[in-house]
């Protein structure tokens, strides 16, 4: 557990509050187990005392008399007690040495030498002293006491009993107020995971609310309040990118008719034909850049969302590479494919045809680009578990390790030595399709050495349609990429 989570520090402070609250508990439970013990103590030796006195008053000069009485009414020894009585500093009856031998009469200091009165513990003893004044004025002091093992025992008992229970509740109150805390905690963990797989896909999904109303609901509203915000604000962006890009299809076509028209001239000069060639090179690739626009805003709508088939994806592949051919043969480029399945067991992924087949177009059109003359392009497909994998990698000029985020940023380009080429929005493309097919594209690039793009998508499972739309002719030119 992480030690600056909130649930480790709740815990923590539970804990800690349940230990002090436990200390004080034992030390007090201790100390008034002991009071009431010796309190106990003191009455029974106090009416023992008393007792004693009773007997002994009316034969405290007669010494035999005084111990045949205490020897036929308490039994001392026997009992393992103490008994004494002094009259005036001078001790007229001792109680002999246990039948145990557990402690030695004959060392216990008088009172008189102890100057204490009342319970005092001496030799291992507990003993009470009565002092009483006869009719002659003469001052008799009875003292009785026991071995106060039975006290020690208790007390021992009870600090073996609060140090083994102490830690055993505070181990099992910790484990109760961790469960607690997580099952406390349950609603935001239950926010955390729709948050998680909130997209501008399901704009409409929202943070469940736990019901309480509490502060917990009041961050959840706030959230959603927050996401309703912000849904707006890229709707509205989405929308003002797709009119911006349809209302300038129109110029965009008129300047590309005229120029081309002008340029068609046989009368002109090399300056202005060159001009007029750099002009409509330029307006054809803002006509890219339209295109591409607008495929994104379509891709990012619930409108561009379209039903996902099971799409053979070594057969996509091979067409796609067919097509292709062409602009890899300009460069004298290899293109290779590799399936790591058998041919009988087709590669199946879910998705949209048309919007696979864009995704590797335009990962191919980037390694025919930035692949020197000579170089190879493989596509490798192969199974993972729940995904199927497809590769693009080329021996081209590389992608420096600091721009691997950067290059599915729209308008990215690398930078080469010929310049930057395109529009920079392929590769955002791709990034937009797999996201939408529930997958993911990753790159893995050294300058010098070449690049690798891995697009995942999920396999199609055994109970998926098996009717997949196919277009009725195959290209038989290079489609034109973005």
């Amino acid at each position: 557990m992480n030690r600056r989570s909130l649930t480790f520090r709740l815990v923590s402070w539970y804990c800690g509050l349940l230990l002090v609250l436990g200390v004080a508990f034992a030390a007090y439970t201790y100390t008034g187990f002991s009071r009431y013990l010796r309190e106990t103590l003191q009455a029974t030796l106090t009416t023992r005392a008393e007792v004693t006195w009773d007997v002994a008053r009316t034969a405290l000069d007669d010494h035999d008399r005084l111990a045949a009485l205490m020897e036929q009414r308490f039994a001392p020894e026997a009992h393992d007690r103490f008994t004494r009585i002094t009259v005036d500093g001078e001790q007229r009856y001792l109680s002999g040495p246990p039948v145990e031998h557990r402690f030695d009469p004959a060392i216990v200091a008088p009172l008189a030498e102890t100057s204490h009165t009342g319970l005092r513990r001496v030799s291992g003893l507990w003993i009470y002293s009565l002092q009483r004044t006869t009719p002659e004025g003469r001052t008799v002091t009875i003292e009785t006491g026991q071995v106060g093992d039975a006290m020690a025992t208790a007390e021992s008992g009870l600090i073996r009993t609060l140090l083994i229970g102490l830690p055993l509740l505070l181990v099992v109150t910790g484990l109760g107020g961790y469960v607690l805390v997580r099952r406390a905690l349950t609603p935001v963990a239950a926010m955390i995971n729709v948050a998680e797989a909130l997209t501008f896909n399901s704009p409409h999904n929202r943070l469940p609310l736990a019901g309480t109303s509490d502060q917990l609901d009041e961050l959840g509203l706030a959230l959603n309040r927050m996401l309703e915000r912000l849904d707006n604000a890229y709707q509205h962006a989405s929308r003002f990118s797709a009119d911006a890009a349809h209302e300038l299809r129109t110029p965009l076509t008129i300047m590309r008719g005229e120029i081309e028209f002008v340029a068609a001239a046989k009368d002109l000069s090399p300056e202005i034909q060159a001009a007029l060639e750099s002009a409509l090179e330029e307006t054809l690739r803002l006509g890219h850049i339209v295109e591409s626009l607008m495929a994104l805003s379509r891709l990012d709508s619930i409108a561009g969302k379209r039903e996902h088939w099971p799409v053979d994806v070594a057969a996509l592949a091979a067409e796609t590479m067919d097509q292709m051919q062409l602009l890899a043969e300009e460069k004298e480029i290899t293109l290779s494919l590799l399936v790591a399945r058998s041919a009988s067991t087709p590669v199946l992924a879910m998705g949209d045809r048309d919007r696979l087949k864009q995704v590797l177009v335009n990962l191919l059109d980037n390694a025919i680009k930035y692949t020197e003359t000579g170089g190879r392009v493989t596509v490798d497909i192969d199974v993972e578990g729940d995904r199927v994998l497809l590769t693009v990698t080329d021996t081209g000029i590389g992608i420096p390790a600091q721009l691997h985020s950067d290059v599915f940023e729209r308008f990215f380009r690398v930078a080469t030595d010929r310049g930057a080429s395109g529009a920079g929005i392929g590769l955002a493309i791709v990034k937009s399709i797999c996201l939408a097919h529930g997958g993911q594209v990753t790159l893995d690039s050294s300058p010098g050495v070449g690049s690798s793009f891995c697009v995942e998508l999920p396999l199609a499972r055994p109970e998926s349609p098996t009717r997949v739309p196919r277009p009725e002719a195959t290209a038989t030119k290079p489609l034109p990429t973005i």
